[in-house]
């Protein structure tokens, strides 16, 4: 028999951790460069974090910049192989003016722009790229909610949920936390629809299964 590792608190008592976390919404979109994912709640460092793969960074350029057009709205890309000064200058004058962002440069495989720190659209060329994002982002949603470090689901997992719609919202009144796992619900039907799909976390193994 589980249990509930939290209750709703009393005046008194410590906020529980549900409640200073925030809802989470993912939606995902496919361009003619690739893919594009918007998420409410991921920084940008972390976002690269998690597009950082070894093969890639041993042959790549990172480049950052902001929009001249709007001072808070900032973008780090990974661009494949090295880059002259010149090739970087028109890189970020087209980063910054062109509707797909990869259309920047043919060899840009990833950008992540945000223009609050906390939330990021990134512009990927590969689809696993796409659901690794995604996948980190429901981990530090979880992670939130447990005070755990929880791993991150795999990328056929994030598939399957992401294939109805291509939207996710998950809130931290329909996730319930018990003593050896946590049921997240899913909205595949955008913020205001209550959950319609759930992921479970296992926190003994540490793993993620679906329905």
């Amino acid at each position: 028999m589980n249990s509930k590792s939290y209750n709703q608190n009393s005046s008194n008592e410590e906020p529980s951790l549900a409640s200073m976390v925030s809802p989470l919404r993912i939606e995902l979109s496919e361009t003619t460069e690739g893919w594009c994912v918007e998420i409410s709640s991921l920084t940008p460092c972390d976002a690269m974090m998690a597009l950082a793969r070894e093969d890639l960074l041993e042959d790549s350029t990172i480049l950052s910049g902001s929009n001249t057009t709007n001072a808070n709205s900032q973008w780090v890309a990974c661009v494949h192989g090295p880059v002259e000064l010149g090739d970087a200058k028109a890189i970020v004058h087209e980063v910054e003016r062109a509707s797909s962002p990869l259309c920047a440069d043919f060899r840009m495989h990833s950008i992540v722009t945000s223009k609050d720190g906390e939330s990021v659209t990134a512009h990927v060329r590969q689809y696993d790229d796409a659901l690794t994002l995604v996948a980190s982002a429901i981990s530090q949603f979880a992670s939130a909610l447990t005070g755990y470090c929880c791993s991150t689901p795999d990328l056929g997992l994030i598939d399957s949920v992401l294939d109805k719609t291509g939207l996710l919202s998950m809130k931290p009144i329909e996730t319930e936390v018990f003593s050896t796992f946590v049921d997240v619900g899913i909205s595949t039907s955008g913020a205001a629809a209550p959950a319609d799909s759930m992921m479970i976390y296992d926190i003994h193994s540490d793993t993620w299964h679906g329905e």
